[in-house]
């Protein structure tokens, strides 16, 4: 599997050091920052500090993120380093997982969780139905989907603390929880646990815990066939890795759903940046525009919903 490329930060500030442990969360490594006031920063977070003209002479083939808070300073900046051909790209976002395709209104969904919904499409409809995949320990947004915009919720998550902690739920009537994970094939799985917590994976491997699980996995057309549905309001994927495998099987499947509020885990992958790529473009091959681009949830709609 290949690594991925270095970069260059511009910009030896605040910004440039949260973008800095961002990119290492996410196995990217920074070969050096670029700041006007190199001669004055020897070094920071372990790189070296060059000037714009040392730093296009050195580098001029990595991609440049520009980290400036100041709009109007980056703007020039941007337009200094595109008049030297490099790669250039204005936040970490951009970088990662590319732009949003379109601008549509999105609300956070849940107290604790950051996913974005399109609530326009949601309102004053009836029988709408959503899937949610991997809820844990915080379900508010299956609670408020369920709740707020009386959405037939089916909520699914096979970690072994979950079930129990479910059974001790007084849960909405159109709330309906089952112990399954998401996959691309119908069988019984290995997940690893991690020391840091309890969300298990498929991707962890035996150095990372010597603690593993079999668990049942459908793929969600089985599921969407088991329950009756042909076509599904809202989808919800945060399982741990696992979407790299069940998201190619539920576009190859033919499944539609209006909107996609997926969380994806890449920095367990040395080549992040191409996976994460690689999950918007799979989208967008398949008529999925991404109207929200977080840290590490990306919302989509199905293009044809788009007035």
């Amino acid at each position: 599997m290949e690594k991925n490329k270095s970069v260059i930060l511009y910009g030896a500030g605040f910004r440039g050091g949260r973008i800095f442990l961002a990119l290492a969360e996410e196995n990217v490594h920074v070969e050096a920052f670029c700041d006007r006031d190199a001669a004055s920063i020897p070094l920071y977070f372990g790189c070296e500090v060059l000037t714009k003209e040392e730093t296009l002479e050195k580098y001029s083939d990595l991609p440049f993120i520009v980290c400036i808070d100041d709009d109007q300073a980056k703007e020039r900046v941007v337009n200094e380093l595109r008049e030297s051909g490099v790669d250039i790209y204005n936040s970490f976002e951009a970088f990662f997982q590319g732009e949003n395709d379109v601008e549509i209104q999105t609300v956070q969904c849940g107290s604790k969780a950051t996913f974005q919904i399109i609530p326009e499409l949601l309102k004053n409809r009836d029988n709408l139905v959503g899937y949610s995949f991997g809820i844990g320990f915080d379900f508010s947004f299956e609670i408020e989907l369920a709740e707020k915009y009386k959405m037939n919720v089916y909520a699914y998550d096979p970690s072994p603390e979950v079930i129990e902690t479910m059974k001790q739920q007084n849960l909405p009537d159109n709330l309906l929880y089952s112990p399954y994970g998401l996959s691309d094939e119908d069988d019984e799985k290995v997940f690893y646990l991690p020391s840091s917590g309890q969300d298990y994976s498929e991707y962890f491997t035996p150095w990372t815990s010597n603690e593993n699980i079999s668990m049942q996995v459908y793929r969600l057309s089985t599921l969407m066939k088991k329950n009756g549905h042909t076509c599904l309001d809202l989808l919800k994927m945060d399982i741990e890795g696992s979407e790299f495998m069940a998201l190619p099987d539920i576009l190859k499947s033919g499944v539609k759903f209006d909107q996609l509020c997926i969380e994806t885990h890449t920095r367990i992958f040395s080549n992040s940046v191409e996976k994460m790529r690689g999950i918007k473009c799979l989208l967008n091959e398949y008529g999925y525009l991404m109207v929200s681009n977080g840290r590490q949830e990306q919302t989509y709609i199905r293009k044809e919903l788009i007035k």
